[in-house]
């Protein structure tokens, strides 16, 4: 049966929580959120808000420059500055939904130092992630509310009407279905395991990104894919966990393999609010003269760091602690893997695309990191751009008409997708590293144009949609002939004044 809403959500995730929570408090009802999974919602571990009270003498504008300094200059400055601004209304719209934040001992907010920023204002849980309370107290809630979610539900394409977006066709235990709204909220996350291997859940798979391109959506910032620095390569019953910036702020080094800690060379004054760009670079550094560590990265010295400080990160301390690694007493091997993109769908203030009636929020948008993003910045974007999103919906209000029925045209044949994908996925991840250049760039997109051109992916719209969302990101890095953020390229290795700027498709 097809559903009709006002507003349907594609996520359910933070970024859709938040837009559904603020809808609802708006007065607009007929709201649905679709996903099969949460996103990387819970594995959040900081929302970083500028909170009136703070010790510092932080401010929002502050917290914009940082924002903007972090992206190296390019981020959308109209974006990032409303974002800072409303902070507050952020902090208290999850507070209004039931979402505490742990405190110290003298009654005041725990906030904590991590990557990018000039003064700690990172919000957390000592407990447990705060991402999973996110999810514990905000379903029960919109639920009661009369917020329709739809679980195990995956969107697999975007209806359009004369140019306008006229709702979703989804996926419920293999059976295509078409979800009527004037209204389409795209909260489906970045770039995921669209090139294999990635810190992202799951259910994130980047196919989304080609999605948007093929019902006319303009997309930004394609080229800055982020690395997670402090990704554990060893002890193997760790690996993959990502390790928290913020054990940086809170007094951790890194050292390479003679035991210097390389990055004091160029930041003398220490690794605390390092960029994640400059650690993978100086990283990548060390290994390259030979100084790296065995799995190829370097190391977290977190010998010296206080142990109660440890276990206030519960589950990073615990996971390193099962698998037979105590951090008070032995140094971690960490190196960089795919974490999170900063580029999307290009919105205005109002979080609305340039195809009526399509919204986009969280990592689904471009725009507010720029080339690199501030830690914790996920969080904060995916609350900020709900709520943000929310009222712009209402003030510019939901279409009276009715979008008209369509076909499914969305097609699925599992055999070619296990053919292609792979090899898609390969000609991308190839290209599509850390360190890029511009033959391995034009080599790698005709070889997606002459897959896409021969007819081949037709048969199967999700490798399809995967192919297009790759060739749009080898696209704009083949344009970007510099190196800046988390783009490098190796035949441009400097950044150049003619590229401070956005590029979009």
């Amino acid at each position: 049966m097809n559903e009709r809403h006002q507003v349907a959500i594609a996520g359910m995730g933070l970024a859709a929580l938040t837009t559904a929570a603020r809808l609802t408090e708006l007065g607009i009802t007929e709201i649905a959120l679709y996903a099969n999974g949460f996103g990387g919602t819970p594995y959040i571990a900081a929302i970083n808000f500028v909170l009136p009270d703070n010790p510092y003498g932080d401010t929002p504008e502050q917290y914009c420059e940082d924002m903007i300094h972090a992206g190296y200059e390019i981020g959308n400055r109209e974006l990032v500055q409303d974002m800072a601004r409303h902070t507050v209304e952020g902090y208290e719209l999850l507070r209004r939904w039931g979402v505490t934040f742990a405190h110290n001992a003298d009654g005041s907010i725990k906030l904590r130092h991590v990557s990018g920023h000039t003064y700690p204002r990172s919000l957390c849980q000592t407990t447990e992630l705060i991402g999973e309370e996110i999810m514990k107290v905000m379903l029960p809630k919109l639920e009661a509310a009369g917020v329709k979610i739809y679980r195990n539900c995956q969107v697999v394409d975007l209806l359009t009407e004369q140019g306008a977006v006229a709702g979703m066709t989804v996926q419920e235990q293999g059976k295509l279905r078409q979800v009527y709204a004037p209204v389409v909220v795209a909260a489906w996350g970045g770039a995921g395991n669209l090139l294999g291997k990635s810190t992202y859940p799951g259910d994130i798979q980047g196919n989304t990104l080609g999605i948007a391109k093929k019902a006319g959506a303009e997309m930004v910032d394609m080229e800055f894919m982020e690395f997670e620095p402090l990704v554990i390569l060893d002890p193997p019953g760790a690996a993959g966990e990502p390790s928290p910036t913020a054990m940086l702020g809170e007094g951790g080094y890194l050292r390479n393999a003679e035991g210097e800690r390389f990055l004091l060379r160029v930041r003398p004054q220490g690794e605390a609010g390092a960029s994640k760009s400059l650690i993978n670079r100086e990283a990548w550094k060390e290994v390259q003269a030979g100084k790296g560590s065995p799995h190829g990265g370097v190391y977290l010295d977190l010998r010296h760091v206080d142990r109660a400080v440890l276990k206030s990160y519960p589950w990073f301390f615990d996971r390193l602690m099962r698998s037979g690694c105590d951090p008070n007493e032995q140094q971690l091997e960490i190196g960089p893997m795919v974490h999170s993109f900063s580029g999307g769908i290009q919105v205005n203030l109002d979080y609305a695309s340039n195809v009526p009636g399509l919204y986009a929020v969280g990592e689904a948008c471009g725009g507010i990191h720029g080339a690199c993003r501030c830690a914790g910045n996920a969080g904060s974007q995916a609350a900020l751009s709900g709520m943000l999103c929310a009222e712009g919906i209402a003030r510019n209000g939901v279409p009276g008409k009715a979008p008209q029925e369509q076909p499914v045209t969305y097609r699925e044949d599992l055999a070619a997708r296990e053919r292609l994908l792979p090899k898609v996925r390969e000609i991308g991840a190839g290209a599509l590293g850390i360190y890029r250049s511009g033959k391995e760039l034009a080599a790698a997109g005709e070889a997606l144009d002459a897959l896409l051109q021969s007819g081949e992916l037709r048969a199967d719209s999700f490798t399809e949609q995967s192919a297009l969302s790759i060739r749009m990101i080898l696209q704009a890095a083949l344009n970007r002939r510099e190196s800046r953020g988390t783009h490098n390229r190796l035949d441009y290795p400097e950044m150049d004044p003619a590229y401070e700027r956005e590029f979009t498709i």
